[in-house]
């Protein structure tokens, strides 16, 4: 189920850094009209769902888990400290999406049972 969880989340997060690139779908830097993002927020996006895709078909899944729960926390942290983010334009609906995505990579990486972290 992890593998699973993983893989579909590291596609959202990769689908999304391709969205933030087209033109229609992304005008006056807000991604469908919600998300604020840049070219460097849309690169973030690609690295992290890249991350989340290797690490689900990895041996190492609980730790890329782990280290992704940390880099979404510390985003969710750092949307709130102006100086920190102004090259990765972060707002609140951002804020919450990476606040959900911590708090599953966190479950995933520290607390789901063994059986939940076996591959498929």
């Amino acid at each position: 189920m992890a593998q699973k969880i993983t893989l579909g989340l590291g596609i959202f997060y990769v689908a999304i850094g391709i969205l933030g690139f087209i033109p229609g779908i992304t005008s006056d830097g807000m991604l469908l009209g919600i998300f604020a993002v840049n070219p460097l927020h849309n690169i973030a996006h690609l690295v992290l769902g890249a991350a989340l895709i290797w690490g689900s078909m990895s041996p190492a899944i609980t730790t890329v888990n782990r280290a992704m729960a940390v880099v979404f926390a510390v985003l969710v942290v750092a949307s709130f400290v102006a100086p920190i983010v102004e090259q990765l334009p972060l707002n609140p609906p951002d804020t919450i999406l990476h606040l959900a995505s911590a708090a599953l990579t966190a479950y995933l990486g520290f607390f789901a049972p063994a059986t939940t972290m076996s591959r498929v």
